[in-house]
């Protein structure tokens, strides 16, 4: 004999194992609790949804997919527009010139601009980057780390919002006396604040008759960036003598990056070595 339903005890709560009747072509059957949500609705014992995931229906199940990704930053240039062997020098890139083939443009041009942000793969997942200093057809010119001879694997340009300037200011009338591993004294320091970057050139400038004082940067208390250093053109006691930049393919790659809340040092290298005034023009790729 049958019971009524109104007749059974109350269930608080619903197990996987608990027991549906359903009925299929006029025939009952019995369903779990596990299997009727398999059907309905998504498992969550299957599958984890995350940010940007869409759910969607496969013609048997709602499922979530994967959504579009977003944009990247970097833009892919076909490699059939550049030499790919190797970089012509540590700081250029040869381009084909000449008319689009296969659909892809091959002037250099036709990419990067003055101040673009460039990046270059040499090596599996090893970056290079830099900003375009000039470019021609057939030639791409850029600051930035040092480019082993060594075959491309990518290459790719930015955008100008992603590169970063930060000016460091000196008012002092004598760089450090005390020994070239000692930072430059009152205002030598600049906190980084924001996303990752990658030093990619800096300038000099004072106010002294000197000619001869070697300016060098640390990242995070690391060792010096630059190769040569930048020595600051002659100034006199009240100007500043013309920006000297840091030379192209001079930038060593181990030692450019610079993460939130570190800092950036200037230092010398020559212990006694006086400017007044020192001013230092950076320009880093945030990565």
């Amino acid at each position: 004999m049958g019971v009524a339903i109104s007749g059974l005890a109350a269930a608080s709560i619903l197990n996987e194992a608990d027991i549906f009747e359903i009925e299929t072509a006029g025939v009952s059957k019995k369903i779990t609790k596990t299997l009727f949500r398999q059907n309905l609705f998504i498992d969550p014992a299957e599958v984890a949804p995350v940010s940007g995931d869409v759910l969607a229906h496969n013609g048997t199940d709602f499922v979530f997919i994967a959504g579009p990704s977003p944009p990247s930053r970097w833009t892919v240039i076909n490699q059939i527009a550049y030499t790919e062997a190797a970089p012509a020098t540590s700081s250029t890139i040869t381009f084909a010139g000449g008319a689009p083939s296969g659909g892809f443009n091959r002037k250099g041009g036709d990419y990067f601009s003055v101040g673009l942000p460039v990046r270059v793969e040499i090596g599996a997942g090893v970056f290079y980057y830099g900003i375009c200093t000039a470019v021609t057809d057939t030639l791409l010119t850029m600051s930035g780390a040092i480019l082993p001879i060594s075959p491309i694997i990518s290459l790719t340009f930015g955008k100008l919002e992603m590169v970063k300037h930060v000016e460091m200011s000196v008012p002092a009338v004598t760089y450090n006396t005390l020994g070239p591993t000692i930072p430059l004294v009152k205002g030598c320091l600049h906190r980084w604040r924001g996303a990752p970057g990658r030093l990619v050139a800096y300038s000099c400038s004072h106010m002294n008759t000197s000619g001869t004082t070697v300016v060098n940067l640390k990242m995070n208390g690391g060792t010096n960036a630059s190769t040569a250093g930048v020595i600051p053109a002659a100034g006199t006691a009240t100007t500043h003598g013309a920006f000297v930049d840091s030379a192209l393919g001079d930038l060593i790659q181990a030692n450019l990056a610079i993460a939130d809340n570190q800092t950036i040092t200037a230092v010398v290298t020559t212990a006694g070595d006086t400017a007044d005034f020192l001013v230092i023009c950076m320009a880093f790729v945030l990565t």
